[in-house]
């Protein structure tokens, strides 16, 4: 085909590796064949209840393989998937549902304490007609809910020449996916994704992020909702008959064992974890020979990081860091394999291959090598815009196609980028720009700090003066004057955080990346 889905791709996939293990959940194991034949039961059953193409689906469960077989479901009966993230409540649901006319969502019916179904009923969502729950048993059925494995057995699902057809129907120009920013300076905004600029999106992270082969075995920590577990983990994997494994929590021995159990060999996750798993008591007796491949981000990388990362986590791992945007469909920029420690816990790397970049100033103006702008964008892969949204979508782009991506940087001579911060949570202190992601760098890089975030604070003399949360090592003692001392000593008097607040962990959001509003809000 042409111009193919990512469903008519999938199916490539099974007509290769059809026998092949796609899933592995426990002790449980799906093949792709069998995976092809769930997920084409879902979509059978969301033909016979009038879903059509284009109708939004949404998804709101924990990573799990019914997840994956719901997705695929949706995407071969033309349905645009909608994934939510699991750390949103009842409200912030209802709002992207309700924003993207979902007709129907796939949810847990629980998890912890929280109950999805009941947040769901609680609220007004107009267009959503049907609830479908992934556990079957786990609550009473009726007209509007309905457990995953009764909608799969649905005796109104049309037969395999209807699906076969509608399947057919697809093209890379259809939606694919809706997947909502995270809404920290207002409303969530829609990015849309098509199928064509999915699939440019899962084969650069083949070529130049993962290079996959069908020996690889992928476990995705990142959440199924966000492009980091979704598009780059288990969709890219799926596409290229690699299997994964659903990893639910950030648990450092739970996912130890499973390394050794499972012989993973790709391993993107955040340093939280990563450091984590260094830390855990069972690392040093666990078999990690099978990893080849681990990617950090999303917030500050230490250098003695990637250094300890390297020396004990696999013999010749491969330590990458890398640079996305949910509106370029997943990853922008990846370290060299063979980048000194430095390199990758100071940069993001270089931009991949079909990707423009350049940093501009207030005016859009490219700025001089070394210099910091805005970091804008343009390729294939990248949104074309978000949801109803035509003023959002002026807003975001250039008048030559270049995508503003709020982020500062600056480019090096070797081409690496160098991410400052989110232009929003610049400050200025006496006049003098400060972006906390260079001032975390410097100060990662203190002994005996674990892990830390700066944000500006008001302050009556200065206008604006940083403030430092700091969550010290294990076993090490540190006092706020030690650490301003050794601030003074690495970075100009502006950057220098005024003061200093301990914390046993930072606060972060599903992805990894650290959770700024709530600092914010202990300020």
């Amino acid at each position: 085909m042409d111009d193919p889905s990512l469903y008519h791709r999938f199916q490539q996939t099974v007509a290769i590796h059809g026998e092949r293990v796609a899933i592995t959940e426990g002790e449980a194991h799906l093949t792709y064949r069998a995976l092809e034949q769930a997920s084409r039961e879902v979509a059978a059953a969301l033909i016979g209840l009038g879903i059509e193409r284009g109708d939004r689906v949404a998804i709101w469960a924990v990573n799990r393989t019914e997840w994956v077989i719901a997705a695929l479901g949706i995407q071969a009966a033309g349905g645009v998937l909608v994934p939510v993230g699991t750390r949103l409540r009842g409200r912030e649901v209802a709002g992207i549902l309700n924003d993207a006319g979902a007709r129907l969502i796939f949810c847990d019916p629980g998890f912890g304490d929280f109950d999805f179904v009941e947040a769901l009923l609680a609220q007004d969502l107009p267009a959503l007609e049907r609830i479908v729950f992934f556990e079957e048993g786990a609550r009473p059925e009726g007209d509007r809910l309905q457990s995953l494995a009764a909608l799969r057995a649905s005796p109104h699902r049309v037969d395999d020449a209807v699906l076969d057809a509608r399947i057919a129907a697809g093209s890379g120009a259809d939606l694919s996916d809706i997947i909502f920013t995270s809404g920290t300076t207002g409303r969530p905004k829609g990015v849309l994704t098509t199928h064509r600029k999915s699939l440019i999106a899962c084969d650069i992270q083949l070529a130049e992020i993962n290079r996959f082969t069908p020996d690889d075995v992928f476990a995705v920590t990142f959440p199924f909702a966000h492009n980091a577990g979704y598009r780059a983990g288990w969709q890219a994997s799926l596409l290229n008959g690699v299997r994964i494994i659903p990893a639910r929590t950030f648990d450092a021995g739970a996912l130890l064992r499973l390394i050794e159990k499972e012989g993973v060999t790709m391993l993107p996750t955040a340093p939280p974890v990563a450091q984590a798993l260094l830390d855990h008591p069972d690392r040093a007796s666990t078999n990690l020979s099978s990893l080849k491949m681990m990617a950090v981000g999303g917030t500050v990388v230490p250098v003695r990081l990637i250094e300890d990362m390297r020396a004990q986590l696999g013999t010749g791992t491969i330590v990458q860091t890398g640079y996305g945007l949910t509106e370029a469909a997943g990853s922008l920029t990846i370290t060299h394999d063979d980048d000194p420690p430095e390199v990758i816990a100071t940069t993001v790397g270089h931009p991949l291959s079909n990707i423009e970049m350049k940093i501009l100033d207030a005016a859009y103006r490219e700025v001089p090598l070394g210099t910091v702008g805005e970091v804008a964008v343009r390729g294939p892969q990248i949104t074309p815009g978000y949801l109803d949204n035509p003023e959002a979508t002026a807003a975001a782009f250039t008048e030559d196609g270049f995508l503003l991506t709020g982020d500062a940087g600056w480019l090096d001579a070797a081409g690496n980028l160098h991410l400052t911060d989110r232009i929003k949570d610049m400050y200025l202190v006496g006049g003098f720009n400060c972006y906390p992601a260079e001032i975390e760098r410097i100060l990662a890089q203190m002994p005996g700090i674990a892990a830390v975030a700066v944000i500006g604070v008001e302050d009556q003399r200065l206008g604006q003066v940083g403030l430092a949360f700091v969550v010290p090592e294990k076993g090490t003692a540190l006092a706020e004057a030690d650490v301003i001392a050794w601030c003074k000593a690495e970075m100009a008097n502006y950057k220098v955080p005024r003061s200093v607040r301990f914390l046993d962990a930072l606060p972060l959001n599903a992805t990894g990346k650290i959770a700024k509003m709530d600092l914010r809000a202990m300020a």
